[in-house]
């Protein structure tokens, strides 16, 4: 049983040595669209043997173009894998058995399988450490309604594809909504979840990122007003991040 993980980077050193310790757990090998970031995203990635590292343009953040990369990417790698992952750096999966979960899942039939998705709002920005996982270091999370699917709004984005018998995958930008051909059997699983780190390693973390990717959003997205909450003042971001806190719990104590 092969698992392979697409992910798309710009400029994303402060997450990927988090990042790397899920897919290693879960990944047989992982593929990183890098968009030209300028930071040492590159070179802490190509420390490793199993990721394979290429480059695509945009005009900035286009989520129009990223949405394009994923979905070719699936073409090219589906038929060297059994289960192909297709993610954004800052979201990373967690499985209790991940043997038993995968073979369950491409036995069953189905093609798409979900989980439950927590994202992060911590007080202060976690080190990196080798003996723990980022989210057993964490203890504030929430909720997040990331996938735009008629009742699946608990669970992550549709990313975990059985390769076996879905040809291909249609997109929403964001992809919050995924199509698949042929029409997608759901499996939900409640052994693992969608970590969704977002820009939540603190709140001044928070609002630095987001100012940076508001200046990169590209003319694509102002025109169709796709990811323009990245354009909000420091005031809103201050408040937005607050609400998220009010609201947190601790995730490893449900665990």
């Amino acid at each position: 049983m092969k698992t392979y993980w697409i992910v798309l980077c710009k400029n994303e050193e402060d997450i990927i040595p988090f990042c790397i310790q899920y897919w290693s757990h879960i990944a047989d090998k992982v593929i990183v669209y890098d968009n030209h970031s300028t930071d040492s995203s590159v070179e802490l990635l190509s420390k490793y043997d199993w990721i394979e590292i290429r480059t695509f343009d945009s005009d900035g953040q286009n989520d129009v173009i990223q949405k394009q990369v994923k979905e070719q990417a699936y073409l090219e790698f589906k038929d060297q894998c059994d289960i192909l992952i297709i993610t954004d750096m800052d979201e990373v999966f967690y499985f209790n058995d991940f043997k038993a979960i995968s073979e369950a899942f491409v036995s069953g039939d189905y093609n798409i399988l979900m989980t439950p998705i927590f994202s992060l709002c911590e007080d202060s920005k976690p080190p990196y450490r080798e003996d723990k996982l980022l989210h057993q270091q964490c203890h504030k999370f929430y909720k997040q309604k990331m996938n735009h699917m008629q009742g699946f709004d608990d669970y992550s984005k549709l990313s975990i594809f059985n390769t076996k018998i879905t040809e291909k995958v249609n997109m929403s930008v964001g992809q919050h909504y995924v199509q698949t051909s042929p029409q997608m059997k759901i499996m939900l699983s409640m052994d693992g979840f969608n970590l969704h780190i977002d820009k939540g390693l603190s709140k001044s973390f928070f609002i630095e990122k987001r100012q940076k990717m508001g200046a990169n959003l590209s003319e694509t997205n102002k025109r169709a007003n796709m990811c323009i909450e990245y354009l909000k003042s420091v005031e809103e971001l201050e408040k937005e991040y607050n609400e998220k806190q009010k609201n947190a719990f601790d995730l490893n104590e449900r665990l």
